[in-house]
């Protein structure tokens, strides 16, 4: 888990995290200038967690990464002991039912497992979402998720993930989903922040033709379900370039 100035959040994650009951918690706390830290010790000791918690306090710079994030978490994946590992956010309540469903990583081939989350206060997209979930079968990815780090070193280029700007979670994701099974299991997991901006957007549209290489179909119909202009406008903007956009 990364964190980031945090202290409003953790005492909302944290317990949820240590009620699954893990061999391990690694925390990078990057450049806080809060009480983050001091507060999850506090909450470890009361989860008689302290001996299993790895608090890392990362003010290392990172120049050969676009994105930081991606940076902590390779570098938390890293430090892992075991092969299963659990990423999750800061702003996230985790669903305790997901720890039955870890040991199905390494079995039948499967070697990822994304949780769905429900977002806190609900959104616009929450509500299409569900209506959505009615219809097609059980498919998706979050950031709340599961691997094999076995999976994820074997498939996962670190040079290509370094000139992301955003959605390296996905980009370990199409990486695993090359080579082994991924599962997608609906769940109670709430997030507690959930964003809606014009930028937002725009840079989930980038990232829609950089990252996922998806056609343009798939971005119009995102773009129009979720009336997320700027989603549309970002993709085109990377896949064509500037003028594309001028002419929409």
């Amino acid at each position: 888990m990364p964190v980031h100035n945090e202290e409003r959040y953790l005492p909302y994650s944290l317990p949820s995290v240590f009620k699954l009951d893990p061999s391990e918690v690694i925390l990078i706390f990057d450049r806080c200038t809060d009480r983050s830290l001091e507060i999850a010790e506090k909450i470890s000791q009361r989860f008689n967690f302290i001996e299993r918690t790895i608090f890392v306090e990362m003010n290392d710079p990172s120049p050969e990464w676009n994105f930081r994030v991606a940076f902590l978490r390779r570098y938390g994946f890293k430090m892992a002991k075991n092969d299963v590992i659990l990423n999750t956010d800061a702003d996230c309540i985790l669903d305790i039912k997901i720890r039955e469903y870890l040991p199905l990583i390494g079995r039948d081939n499967i070697a990822l497992i994304s949780f769905s989350r429900r977002s806190y206060p609900p959104t616009f997209q929450d509500v299409i979402t569900t209506i959505a979930s009615l219809l097609l079968p059980k498919i998706g990815f979050t950031g709340v998720y599961a691997f094999s780090k076995r999976a994820w070193l074997e498939t996962e280029n670190e040079a290509s993930v370094k000139k992301v700007i955003r959605a390296e979670d996905t980009h370990l994701h199409l990486s695993i989903s090359k080579k082994y099974k991924t599962l997608f299991i609906r769940t109670k997991t709430i997030h507690l922040r959930p964003e809606e901006s014009s930028l937002r957007h725009y840079i989930k549209g980038i990232t829609y033709w950089t990252v996922k290489r998806n056609p343009i179909w798939k971005a119009v119909m995102h773009s129009f379900i979720y009336f997320r202009p700027m989603l549309l406008a970002g993709y085109l903007h990377a896949r064509f370039g500037q003028d594309a956009i001028k002419s929409t």
